[in-house]
């Protein structure tokens, strides 16, 4: 019997997810990321999300582009993604800047959250999704 990964994991569910650039949820506003918009996502969430990915656009187009895809054990996502967004650590390596820049730009940010169960799966699928959507921000692929 030959049973795919695919199969099993459901990474289908995740890359389509990831994929998608029109359901993305703003973050950001008069150039100013918001950040009780995640907390509240995180705290309504069904399943605590483990796996997220950061997208920019201009304001005038619909389409998103997804710039960052990490993953973090879900009871500290919040932390990791406020390393992205809002205060970096000098030792991580946050994406803050980069999230400033585009908000210096006139781009708006966007997120998009993902649980991954069990919580040991999430580095497989990010490295997966990495292996095959292109993000500009990601040094290890």
């Amino acid at each position: 019997m030959n049973i795919s990964e695919n199969e099993i994991l459901k990474y289908s569910e995740v890359e389509k997810h990831f994929a998608d650039k029109l359901n993305v949820i703003r973050i950001s506003n008069n150039g100013i990321v918001d950040f009780s918009i995640i907390n509240d996502l995180i705290k309504t969430a069904e399943a605590k999300p483990n796996i997220y990915g950061i997208l920019t656009k201009k304001p005038n187009e619909q389409k998103w582009e997804l710039k960052y895809i990490g993953q973090r054990k879900s009871k500290y996502i919040k932390d990791r993604l406020r390393q992205h967004l809002v205060k970096k650590h000098e030792k991580t390596g946050a994406q803050l800047e980069r999230v400033n820049n585009e908000l210096k730009n006139g781009n708006e940010i966007g997120i998009k959250l993902f649980a991954v169960e069990p919580d040991e799966l999430r580095q497989f699928y990010e490295q997966k999704l990495l292996n095959n959507i292109d993000t500009l921000w990601n040094k290890h692929k």
